[in-house]
């Protein structure tokens, strides 16, 4: 088994090698690449210099809102415990909505969660 992992990596290395060595004698050189690159860096700073105050602002309320209402879900929500043995064996996560009565959050847990187990929390 580490025999065969051992020749599959190097075939890897010598096929990986092998495409650059054509690549060279083709003529074929990569001297463009970095200049593209730090363009497109440059550009990306330049939009994040435009981005205003009134931006930032509204990116901040939106952090607080979704942790205040994390917040609220957690005091006041049903929580259940979601396991997904088939896409992932052995993975437990908790799920907390809030509902109407526990059957209405057990659902809206289960949508978010198809194909895994859905418990309530003790």
């Amino acid at each position: 088994m580490r025999y065969g992992a051992m020749c599959a990596a190097g075939l890897g290395l010598l096929a990986m090698s092998a495409n650059a060595n054509v690549a060279a004698a083709a003529g074929v050189s990569e001297a463009k690449a970095p200049i593209v690159l730090a363009q497109a860096e440059t550009k990306k700073s330049e939009t994040k210099k435009s981005e205003t105050v009134t931006q930032k602002v509204k990116k901040e309320t939106k952090k607080i809102k979704r942790s205040v209402k994390r917040a609220w879900r957690n005091m006041t929500g049903y929580k259940f415990d979601v396991g997904c043995p088939v896409l992932i064996p052995l993975s437990h996560k908790t799920c907390t909505e809030t509902g109407k009565n526990v059957e209405d959050a057990r659902a809206k847990c289960q949508s978010q969660n198809p194909l895994c187990s859905v418990t309530q929390v003790k």
